[in-house]
């Protein structure tokens, strides 16, 4: 896991302002000298290169192991999963008795899209801690992305205009009204001289500024005022709903020893900003980071690592209280929380609270994960909010313009150096329309006296013409139910439903219509049995049911059911089983109030093969136009599988119009 900037303590750490704010672990041993000093106060690039050359001197196979571990560590906590994975699978091979070796050795390999193998590394590890719920969650995110990954209709874009190529940049968030001006963190030097951070090996992490201008183009970041940004790590700016507060983490520290993170909260008045108050919320010892403030302002939401948490970095909350003040610490229990890390959270003006993760079911490193609170079971539902959004990197510091489904986040997506750039996001309206075409069911030509009428629960009614070739379109709308019917003269009417209702993704209805002469069999597509069965699928059953609306509506016709069999025994069996198809398909017409005496049903077996249609030549490449499929022309087809699609398209059912 990547670090970016504040605090240090040992056995924790916490990215939190880049992927932010870390406290981490310490050990390595005495001789590790200036490596383990500079890892004990989370200085991880310089700690990094001590380990280094430590590892190359080292005899010693479990000093070795160690070695490699903490070196892993630093290159897990700078967001480099990839240089990490071959030093915990050196920690793991040295038997170095740090158990979570294989996990974070599992942690990385997911990050770097080695699913089969971070599986291994999480089943070892579940050997020494069984109940460990996090090395679960990692299996179970390898089998999401081996399988079907939740996919959303998001599009994402990177803000080539605000990122740097060498420096991260992340958490933004909007800073007005209309969503044209954000605050951001970024770890960029050129305005601010500053030494490398020893931690990152970026420089140190300040506010920036950027709008949208005239032309609609993001300008050119300006650094805020000394007023905020300090000699010290700022970052994960938040601002209350209407724009006069902000709330930011600061990151104070020392050569020589651990300090916590710190939420300050700063006023504007005037366009100006005043001087930054700090947060007094669980005392001066504890680490406390990443503020989100709600729509109301009335609960300030941060990450902590005090004591009463789930384990590892939590989000926790705290109610307002008198006099500016805040109330005692809230955790948000072990539905948010895991024994991993939670972090960067932010709210919605819909109430929804968003946050990442790295101990969720998740495609690697950190994900953005959206809690509703359920008011029936009084607890918390957190879901992936899915691809692309989410990536095999670190995904977190989301923002959304209000309640449209728009906004910016941070993610260290393709890069291998652990930078963070800003991305924009948006969802495209949903787009549904239908198509089809009309022809006659006796001729397979299209009809061109058509017309077609649609009605819309959204008040849509409107007559469409068909064409020429006898093909119709139109588009629709979400959220609406909808029914068309489609006459011509001489036959019956087709009417038909759909709806766009519930529907996520983009939509194109495509119907192929045929019109029933009134004075001619009608032939229903997708009556058809398996071989030697009469039993009704549920494609039969919708077509039925389409029947039976036509009879509805034309009370004055009466049927004649006739089935057929092809290829399923001798000729007498053919008989029996195609008289049970017709007596199944007249039960269920029965069954949907069709009186007994406007239906009759007949089995011809196999004696009435059809000739093939046009349009049956044109899906069936080996059948022609004319041809009869008896079943001496059906033995001389190539291939079994043709063989029985030519036995299919004689297993049919026929309604004879007799009255």
């Amino acid at each position: 896991m990547p670090t970016k900037f504040f605090t240090i303590k040992p056995n924790t750490y916490l990215n939190l302002i880049l992927i932010g704010l870390i406290i981490s672990g310490c050990a390595g041993g005495n001789k590790l000298g200036n490596a383990n000093k500079a890892y004990l106060i989370g200085e991880y690039d310089r700690a990094a290169v001590q380990f280094k050359k430590a590892y190359r001197k080292e005899k010693n196979r479990y000093t070795k192991g160690e070695i490699s571990y903490y070196l892993g560590e630093c290159y897990r906590l700078t967001n480099k999963p990839r240089k990490a994975v071959s030093n915990y699978s050196k920690a793991v091979r040295y038997n170095y008795e740090m158990a979570d070796a294989a996990l974070y050795w599992g942690d990385c390999l997911l990050a770097s899209q080695k699913y089969e193998e971070a599986i291994e590394a999480y089943e070892e590890y579940l050997l020494k801690e069984p109940l460990d719920k996090r090395a679960h969650n990692g299996i179970a995110s390898c089998k999401l992305a081996l399988g079907d990954s939740i996919q959303t209709r998001y599009i994402v874009q990177k803000v080539a205009k605000i990122n740097t190529t060498r420096y991260s940049d992340f958490s933004p968030g909007f800073a007005s009204a209309d969503y044209d001006q954000i605050y951001f963190s970024s770890m960029r030097t050129e305005k601010k001289k500053r030494k490398k951070s020893r931690i990152t090996g970026q420089g140190g992490s300040n506010i920036y500024m950027s709008k949208i201008d005239a032309k609609g183009e993001w300008t050119d970041p300006e650094l805020l005022d000394e007023t905020i940004n300090s000699e010290f790590d700022e970052g994960s700016a938040t601002m209350s709903s209407d724009g006069k507060a902000m709330y930011f983490t600061r990151c104070r520290y020392d050569n020589e020893q651990p300090r916590s993170a710190e939420m300050f909260m700063v006023s504007r008045s005037g366009g100006k900003w005043g001087e930054p108050v700090q947060l007094e919320i669980g005392g001066d010892s504890l680490m406390v980071a990443h503020p989100a403030i709600s729509h109301d302002g009335e609960t300030l939401y941060f990450v902590s690592d005090m004591p009463g948490g789930i384990g590892g970095k939590d989000i926790w909350k705290s109610k307002k209280g008198g006099e500016g003040g805040w109330g005692e610490p809230v955790n948000m229990g072990n539905v948010i929380n895991t024994p991993g890390d939670e972090m960067f959270p932010s709210t919605r003006m819909d109430g929804s609270l968003y946050f990442s993760s790295n101990a969720q079911v998740g495609y690697g490193g950190l994900d953005i994960y959206r809690a509703i609170f359920n008011e029936e079971k009084q607890d918390w539902e957190v879901h992936n909010i899915g691809q692309p959004i989410n990536s095999e990197g670190d995904d977190f510091g989301i923002a959304f313009k209000g309640l449209e489904e728009a906004g910016v986040f941070s993610s260290s997506r393709g890069s291998s150096k652990g930078i963070d750039n800003i991305y924009e996001f948006r969802l495209p309206k949903l787009e549904f329309s239908m198509k089809g075409q009309v022809y006659s069911q006796k001729t397979d030509e299209p009809i061109t006296d058509a017309y077609l009428r649609l009605i819309g629960t959204d008040g849509t009614n409107v007559k469409l013409n068909i064409r020429n070739d006898g093909t119709f379109g139109a588009k629709l709308t979400p959220q609406t139910e909808y029914v068309f019917i489609v006459a011509s003269k001489g036959f019956f009417n087709h009417k038909h439903q759909l709806s766009t209702i519930g529907l996520s993704n983009n939509k194109e209805f495509e119907f192929e219509i045929g019109m029933m002469p009134m004075e001619d069999a009608i032939i229903l597509k997708n009556i058809n049995f398996d071989k030697d069965q009469h039993i009704l699928n549920n494609d039969a059953q919708q077509e039925l049911d389409r029947l039976a609306m036509i009879l509805g509506m034309n009370k004055n016709i009466v049927l004649e059911i006739v089935a057929h069999a092809s290829g399923e025994g001798s000729s007498s069996d053919a008989i029996v089983l195609s008289q049970k198809r017709a007596q199944t398909v007249m039960d269920y017409l029965l069954t949907k109030d069709i009186p007994t005496e406007r239906l009759s049903a007949k089995g011809v077996g196999d004696s009435e093969p059809v000739t093939a249609s046009k349009r049956q030549a044109k899906k069936y490449k080996f059948i022609d136009e004319g041809d009869v499929l008896t079943s001496r022309f059906i033995r001389q087809i190539r291939g079994n599988n043709n063989k029985e699609a030519a036995h299919n398209i004689n297993r049919r059912i026929e309604f004879r119009i007799k009255k």
